[in-house]
């Protein structure tokens, strides 16, 4: 690879002694007759032995045998309801993958797959940027597929630079699996001794902004056609930038730009659930009108037109081996929710948004503490929150006036704003951007379930409609100097609710599984001089020790899910230590009301039971969702 993280020396690279962006040198100098030294190097992990490894104990085979058991369930669930899906807890309820199913594309012996790709800064004070990529084997069930034994680390893009041309790395590895479409992959099922070959299905390929304009091929966020699922939705040109911005209503005033004029956008009649191949279709006569251009300039105005950049390299799979294209690209609810809209509405707070004439940031109502005093003021009230926040919230909020812009965890954004907010803020925002706001939390909490219903999906999609036509009337009000204020991220909450009856729940598909990747692994780095080739060293001997484990699960038993002294209940609850040792007498009321509960569920008790009802008390209760409750009689302070 170029010393400066140009390209790859791959595909049309391969044969090149200089890197063609920067010029520099490919190899080492060395004597005649002595063999090249590359400057530098990139490490790619295949993933055929990974997913071979994965079936090699019968613990490990059963294990990936979750997707075609769910899916039989699934299929005979529609069955039974007439085709309508009532309620989604996996991708396997999307009805992209459904249909994938019936067409035949993927059956009982295909693996599923999703890739995702970011970027990542190894060192907080220190330039150390570098691009990382794994897969995820889906054919695991939700609950142990996002695990680090079960997470495929693809590869490592050195830096510190960022590279010119990210295909040249994806290239070994795509081609591989290309290889693995065409050809199947022999594998071994430890569970049944039964020899198969497998057909690999890539469902998803996820990244962050910038990082899926590299596998899309689209112009991103900036384009005139910026929405990262290609809706056909035309930004608004300002002048002055180079961006597009996808306000739905026109600006008042003197705004004329070439391009940009163009009427209002009924939100309502825009999104719908288009026909999965509505996307696809233009994808692909728009990708061969800009493939067609003969000059640069005619290109340059075809890309503006169409919103693409250039084929995706995805596109060189055999088909039917992934989901159409654009329709294999999800939207990330990780990096919207949790860094976009946190971002965008916090500077809307501190009025802290780029300003221009004639808007003049008094007339910011909804700019509550642009004032340094309320703005620390709040930000104790965030910290002073922390004892009220139940365990299973991981990491609570710091105070956000002293740490929001030095390192604050996206956990702590996501517990901020879309837990503490709404009830810091009442009171303090004016009461009609408060109320918009709350629709957004709302919204957001019901996308971001893992079980969600399609009353639920429909609640959501009303709500982030009417929370998108307020936000453009309330912060933005036709005002061509504020256009900046809509976002794409504001764009793409009108696609959630729809998309998850597509894919499946956003939060299945989320960026968190690539960040604690990111996370663990830079945390094993030791060799602070070459970070870059050490954190590749790392991700090998991940993958290494991850195929051991498949095989030889003895090696690192699972850790066990209760601890000791629990009870397991039915449904996933249990009883959790600290017990009475001998059962208390009950009082008169909770006596009858016990009596009742046993009598209801017919459950059989002895006689002298019934004269005097008697119980066990327990601490703790472990519910399904993983959150503990506690019991007053542990938790309330004892009488001295």
């Amino acid at each position: 690879m170029c010393v400066n993280s140009c390209v790859g020396f791959t595909g049309p690279f391969a044969d090149l002694d200089k890197c063609p962006k920067c010029n520099e040198q490919r190899f080492e100098d060395s004597l005649p007759g002595k063999p090249r030294k590359p400057r530098q190097q990139f490490l790619t992990n295949p993933i055929g032995p990974q997913i071979q490894a994965a079936w090699c104990s019968p613990e490990s085979a059963t294990a990936m045998k979750y997707c075609q058991q769910r899916t039989r369930t699934v299929l005979k669930d529609l069955q039974t309801n007439g085709n309508r899906v009532l309620e989604l807890d996996d991708w396997i309820h999307g009805a992209e993958y459904i249909e994938a199913v019936r067409r035949g594309d993927i059956t009982d012996d295909s693996t599923t797959l999703m890739l995702s790709l970011n970027g990542a800064q190894l060192y907080r004070n220190k330039q150390s940027d570098c691009w990382m990529y794994i897969w995820v084997l889906l054919d695991r069930s939700s609950d142990s597929r996002y695990k680090k034994r079960q997470v495929l680390i693809r590869g490592v893009i050195p830096g510190s630079n960022k590279p010119k041309n990210v295909d040249s790395y994806l290239f070994p590895g795509f081609q591989h699996i290309a290889a693995l479409m065409r050809e199947g992959l022999k594998i071994w099922d430890a569970s049944t001794d039964r020899l198969f070959l497998s057909k690999l299905f890539v469902l998803f390929l996820t990244a962050d902004g910038p990082g899926m304009q590299f596998i899309n091929g689209l112009v991103g966020h900036s384009g005139r056609f910026g929405c990262r699922l290609y809706c056909s939705m035309r930004g608004h040109h300002k002048p002055g930038l180079g961006h597009y911005f996808p306000i739905c209503l026109h600006p008042q005033g003197d705004y004329n730009v070439a391009g940009s004029m163009h009427d209002d956008i009924n939100v309502r009649k825009f999104i719908g659930r288009q026909p999965q191949d509505e996307a696809a279709n233009r994808y692909r006569a728009n990708l061969r009108y800009l493939q067609e251009s003969t000059m640069i300039s005619m290109y340059k105005e075809r890309r503006l037109e169409t919103g693409i950049a250039k084929p995706s390299i995805v596109s060189g799979f055999p088909r039917g081996c992934t989901f159409s294209l654009p329709n294999c690209f999800p939207g990330d609810i990780m990096h919207l929710a949790v860094l976009n809209l946190t971002d965008l509405y916090t500077h809307h707070w501190r009025g802290s948004l780029a300003c221009e004439a004639p808007d003049n940031k008094d007339l910011w109502d909804w700019a509550v503490f642009r004032n340094l005093r309320a703005w620390r003021t709040h930000g104790q009230h965030v910290a002073s929150a922390t004892p009220c926040l139940p365990g299973s919230f991981d990491r609570p909020p710091r105070n956000s006036a002293e740490k929001i812009s030095s390192g604050y965890k996206a956990v702590e954004f996501l517990t901020y704003v879309y837990g503490l907010a709404p009830a810091l803020l009442y009171g303090v925002l004016p009461m009609k951007y408060w109320r918009n706001f709350c629709k957004l939390v709302r919204g957001i909490r019901l996308m971001y379930q893992h079980h969600i219903t399609a009353k639920q999906l429909a609640e959501a999609h009303k709500l982030l409609i009417e929370f998108v036509e307020e936000y453009e009337q309330l912060y933005y009000g036709r005002e061509g100097a504020r256009i900046h204020f809509v976002r794409q991220s504001i764009h793409a909450l009108i696609h959630t609710s729809p998309e998850t009856f597509r894919i499946g729940p956003y939060g299945i598909l989320a960026q968190w599984t690539m960040e604690r990747a990111i996370g663990n692994l830079g945390k094993e780095i030791r060799q602070p001089s070459n970070p870059f080739a050490n954190l590749a060293q790392r991700a090998l001997r991940r993958c290494q020790t991850n195929a051991i484990k498949h095989m030889f699960p003895a090696v690192e038993p699972e850790p066990a899910s209760l601890p000791r002294g629990a009870y397991p209940l039915e449904n996933k609850y249990a009883l959790l230590y600290k017990c009475e040792r001998k059962a208390s007498v009950l009082p008169a009321a909770e006596a009858r009301a016990v009596r009742e509960f046993v009598s209801a569920e017919g459950i059989q008790m002895r006689e002298d039971w019934h004269n005097q009802p008697t119980l066990t008390r327990w601490a703790r209760l472990r519910l399904p969702t993983g959150q503990t409750a506690h019991s007053a009689w542990v938790e309330e302070p004892k009488e001295t």
